[in-house]
């Protein structure tokens, strides 16, 4: 629900008017053939039903967040203003309607009307418009705890993003670690280090550029195309420096217009890289669904029969990852 606008007014009136009116609703059916009867219920009840909600509605969304401010003793005043307002308002309606509304009781044919002094009337009045007011109250205090709910969500969210910014340095540094090592390595030797040296070292800032600046990477869901770009980067600088672990990747799928949390497969394929207990050619194979993507290492059997085998049960994913994909920006 809105805070602000007509359509704040329009929801809480529909709604209390409801109320009122489920309320009167089997007096209604009772009084349904007596015209004397339907006056007096409509006057008493949804005209005052009516007023009684201006009150409610002025409290909470008016006088009330005064409190908010610090302001306790013009909140006060103004609690207590609108109430004695409101009784005037019902007294000088009750004028308009003085048979359905002032009068002490339905008098008799042939008897006396008795009606209310402006005193005792007031007397009625300031009883329901306290009692309006304690609801209001009440209401106001849900009010701001949701408010408050939603400002410590809205922390917690911070929160999980700084943590989300913070996993992503701290893969960003042992990634850069571990390839300055190997980069080291090939900077030593100098027939490689002219062409291929060079070749590592853009791919790698380049690489850390769009991990630590990039305002796709900064964000929570990034084009699925583009994290595929520097994914393929990352492969590629994997495999020149480290040659005897070479990685072969197989794309199946479009990913035009989808989107995914970003550096998930870099560090997917860090990790499924670092678990190999030999250092031999690797063949990765990543699947686009329209709803998810799937990285997998296909099992190398010992001998034909059982990699036939485990494909038909199933199995030839020895590793496998899977992050759900989105088809626009969050």
């Amino acid at each position: 629900m809105t805070d602000r606008g007509p359509y704040r007014y329009c929801a809480h009136l529909a709604i209390w008017m409801a109320l009122v009116m489920l309320y009167i609703f089997p007096s209604l059916r009772v009084n349904w053939n007596s015209a004397f009867g339907m006056k007096w219920i409509l006057i008493r009840y949804a005209v005052y039903g009516f007023i009684n909600f201006h009150l409610f509605y002025l409290l909470v969304f008016a006088a009330m967040p005064l409190h908010r401010r610090k302001q306790h003793g013009k909140a006060v005043a103004a609690v207590s203003g609108l109430v004695i307002a409101f009784c005037l308002i019902k007294y000088g309606v009750g004028n308009i309607f003085p048979d359905e509304v002032l009068q002490k009781a339905v008098a008799l044919i042939g008897l006396k009307k008795t009606y209310f002094t402006f005193f005792g009337y007031f007397r009625l009045c300031l009883q329901t418009g306290l009692a309006v007011t304690a609801v209001a109250y009440a209401y106001y205090i849900f009010l701001s705890w949701r408010s408050s709910d939603q400002k410590s969500r809205l922390l917690q969210k911070a929160a999980t993003d700084a943590f989300r910014q913070y996993e992503r340095m701290r893969f960003s540094s042992v990634l850069l670690l571990r390839k300055l090592r190997a980069l080291e390595t090939m900077l030593q030797d100098e027939n490689k280090r002219d062409k291929e040296g060079v070749a590592a070292i853009l791919q790698l800032s380049d690489l850390l550029r769009y991990m630590l600046y990039d305002k796709a990477a900064q964000q929570e869901k990034a084009p699925l195309e583009k994290e595929l770009q520097y994914y393929t980067t990352y492969v590629q600088l994997h495999n020149q420096l480290f040659p005897q672990q070479t990685v072969q990747l197989h794309i199946e799928g479009d990913p035009q217009g989808l989107y995914i949390e970003p550096l998930l497969l870099q560090t997917a394929t860090e990790k499924l890289l670092q678990e190999q207990n030999e250092a031999a050619p690797v063949t990765l194979r990543l699947q686009i669904a329209p709803d998810n993507l799937a990285l997998s290492l296909p099992r190398q059997g010992s001998s034909q029969w059982q990699r036939i085998w485990a494909a038909w049960k199933g199995y030839q994913a020895m590793y496998r990852f899977k992050t759900p994909l989105y088809a626009e920006a969050v």
